[in-house]
């Protein structure tokens, strides 16, 4: 006995469509929920990026934050330099600066509040940037 082409067609229809309908499918990540984990990802595990040579952390508690710019804001100025104060965006202060090379001890031993010796810098300029955060206890007591 022949079975009729278009029979087996059918049968073959038929059977993919169960195939095909009894597997689950996993319903679609919605697009807000993705971006959601992707940017508390990236606040959690990426550092801020900086255009400095260097950078500085020091913390303050949010009242003493602007006495804490002045006092950098005072040494980036003795040692010559020429800054900008901003806010970073991640609740702290950030205050990048261009100083003479052979000036960085100097500026570094008044945020101590200790003297040191100049030194002689392969360029005669590098940035610094200052990070005031206002958000992390201080790791000192």
């Amino acid at each position: 006995m022949r079975i009729p082409p278009f029979m087996v067609l059918s049968m073959a229809i038929a059977a993919g469509g169960c195939l095909t309908g009894c597997q689950r499918q996993k319903p679609a990540p919605s697009i807000d929920s993705l971006s959601a984990v992707l940017e508390k990802a990236a606040e959690t595990t990426l550092p801020a990026p900086t255009l400095a040579d260097e950078q500085i952390v020091l913390h303050a508690k949010p009242g003493q934050a602007a006495a804490q710019v002045a006092e950098v804001s005072r040494a980036f100025s003795a040692a010559g330099a020429v800054a900008i104060t901003s806010s970073n965006g991640l609740g702290g202060i950030s205050i990048i600066a261009e100083i003479p090379t052979a000036n960085i001890a100097p500026f570094k031993a008044m945020l101590r509040h200790e003297k040191a010796d100049t030194e002689k810098g392969s360029s005669p300029t590098s940035l610094i940037e200052v990070l005031i955060d206002t958000t992390t206890p201080s790791p000192t007591p």
